[in-house]
């Protein structure tokens, strides 16, 4: 072996936590390439034809896999992250998609292949104009659904991952959520994967978390870098591939797997426990989720509750609104799972723009600040209405908050009370049973109701600050923003006094709050978050035990202390390394 491919070292974006050594193996996920040609007028109807024949092809595609994955009595993967295919098995449907493109053949006279990729570009840009960065990662949806219509229009056979049959580490430009759902029928022989491209939030990094298999993504040129067959040790802690490591590097990765997996042994007899300090001050841990079928794995975890409920999911890639009985019928599901635990139901938090189905809505022009969220949803009151009568109706089955998004004044937040008392007194009309007394809260997440926390206050019963929005409003940046992303400084010290002021305000009123931004989650905040007297976290579920862990193991006064260090301080370097550092010296076995 050449030396100058040895120990090479590579820094990617952790998606999938732990240790693993294997074998790589090369899966060809490149794009497809294809001949972008004009046709003959006479020949468009074949080429339309030839599109639908793609189109109809990889539904039976998807169908088969999701099938597989259903009828496998492992039960590996959760059936409820079939979810992700089902999406896929959407964009399939969708106008914006498949109309879209045999329309681009019939205007300009050219082939399916150059047609479909002028609509994925559209579509791209669609997505990368969306504000939740959550949403505008499902651009990757738009791009896996394309390649494989690419590779059906031309031909090509995909590597089929269920017959690998040896235990290897996956390299791959790309992995389609289709590719890893696969993963959980290939009998435990692939150990991790890394590819050149990829998010923390993407489908196939979800997927991956609930295969719990180490992955590292957005390594960028990976694929150029491996060959079949080398050695590679992946990181999932900190993000490294090690390409042909030496032997003593390959001691101490088994040691240190080998500590890792006793460390997430000793985390899960805390998952029932409560994250209560030394000293007695109690935190509610909840999950952040998106769908319903997520549940599972946030009892697993020992969530005590729902503190974030996403609904966007239930509007997006369909061609009408849903209806009241689906609302009611996933808001139930989510109290059968989880009561006597409470459920937090975000209302909509997109905006008209957003809507990929071309639906008969207001137009939008500015997707960032614009009619989005508690805005839209009193602009088109008939869809909040709907939303609002499902709510209700399942709470009679167990506790349901319901909060508002995007909150920046009084009228708002009374305009939005007025709606729900009008949608109660229509179910009373109707003797429809629910919770009278529901409790409406609302997102903190813009600079205005943070300064306006006092008068919030009197208003609703609990605020829950969204970290994620507030840290770009108030420090007027977008951490996808590569000119700017380092200036996205969650211990900035105008967002700790911005949360303080919060705080305190909420219990002077006496409301709680709690933070559901991904700042809940992030183990090196958690004694300032502790010290700045929030009631709950709510964060991915994966990130319970290990938070917990950290709570019941410290003392309120001790990080109060931290706290008052931290205020003393002036920029948001300065507390960021004094706190990296304290939570290594107080925490070791934690933070190694």
């Amino acid at each position: 072996m050449n030396n100058n491919r040895k120990n090479i070292k590579l820094q990617g974006i952790a998606v999938s936590q732990g240790f693993v050594i294997g074998e790589a193996y090369l899966l060809d996920r490149r794009r497809v390439k294809h001949i972008e040609r004009t046709i003959r007028t006479s020949n468009i109807d074949a080429e339309i034809a030839r599109f639908n024949e793609a189109v109809e092809t990889s539904k039976s595609q998807l169908i088969g896999i999701k099938r597989k994955v259903q009828s496998n009595k492992s039960k590996t993967v959760s059936q409820g992250h079939l979810y992700i295919i089902d999406i896929h098995l959407m964009f399939l449907e969708d106008k914006m998609l498949i109309q879209e493109t045999i329309d681009k053949i019939k205007e300009k006279s050219i082939n399916a292949e150059w047609a479909l990729r002028l609509v994925v570009s559209k579509l791209q840009k669609v997505f990368d104009n969306l504000e939740d960065e959550y949403f505008r990662e499902r651009k990757s949806d738009v791009v896996h659904i394309g390649e494989r219509l690419l590779r059906n229009l031309v031909g090509k056979e995909e590597d089929n991952i269920i017959e690998i049959d040896e235990e290897i580490i996956i390299v791959a430009h790309d992995l389609s959520p289709a590719d890893t759902a696969q993963m959980s029928l290939s009998k435990g022989h692939v150990k991790g994967f890394l590819t050149d491209v990829g998010s923390k939030t993407s489908h196939t990094a979800i997927m991956a978390r609930s295969l719990k298999i180490p992955a590292v993504v957005g390594l960028e040129k990976i694929t150029k870098e491996i060959i079949a067959g080398d050695t590679l040790i992946i990181d999932g802690l900190n993000g490294y591939v090690i390409i042909n490591p030496d032997k003593a590097t390959i001691k101490d990765y088994k040691k240190k797997k080998e500590n890792y997996d006793d460390y997430e042994k000793k985390l899960f007899k805390y998952k029932k426990l409560p994250a209560v300090t030394k000293d007695g001050r109690r935190i509610h841990l909840t999950a952040n989720i998106e769908l319903a079928e997520e549940i599972p794995t946030i009892v697993e975890y020992g969530a005590e509750g729902i503190g974030l409920y996403r609904t966007e999911f239930l509007y997006m890639n369909r061609k009408s609104m849903p209806d009241e009985d689906e609302h009611f019928e996933v808001c139930k599901k989510l109290l059968d799972e989880v009561s006597p635990n409470p459920v937090t139901i975000r209302t909509l938090d997109l905006g008209g723009d957003k809507f990929l189905s071309h639906l008969d809505l207001a137009e939008e022009m500015n997707p960032a600040m614009g009619l989005r969220a508690i805005r839209f949803c009193l602009k088109e009151k008939d869809i909040f209405k709907t939303q609002l009568r499902g709510i209700l109706r399942a709470s009679h089955y167990g506790e349901i908050k319901i909060m508002f998004p995007m909150i920046s004044g009084i009228p708002e937040i009374r305009e939005a009370k007025a709606i729900l008392e009008e949608v109660k007194m229509s179910l009373k009309k109707d003797k429809i049973p629910f919770d009278d007394n529901i409790q409406v809260g609302v997102m903190i997440e813009i600079p205005a109701a943070v300064t306006i926390a006092d008068l919030l206050a009197k208003e609703v019963g609990f605020f829950s600050i969204g970290t994620n929005d507030l840290i770009q409003y108030s420090l007027a940046i977008d951490r996808v923003n590569e000119h700017v992303a380092y200036l996205y400084e969650p211990l900035h010290p105008a967002l700790l006094r911005a949360i303080k002021h919060i705080v305190d305000t909420a219990h002077a009123a006496g409301i709680k709050v709690s933070i559901c931004g991904e700042m809940a989650g992030e183990q090196e905040y958690i004694l300032i978050l502790l010290a700045l007297g929030l009631d709950q976290l709510s964060m991915n579920s994966m990130s319970i035990p290990r938070v917990k862990k950290l709570l019941r193991s410290t003392n309120y006064h001790e990080a109060q202390e931290l706290l008052e260090k931290c205020f003393q301080m002036s920029t948001a370097y300065e507390i960021e390394k004094f706190v990296r550092q304290e939570m290594h010296n107080r925490f070791p076995e934690d933070f190694e």
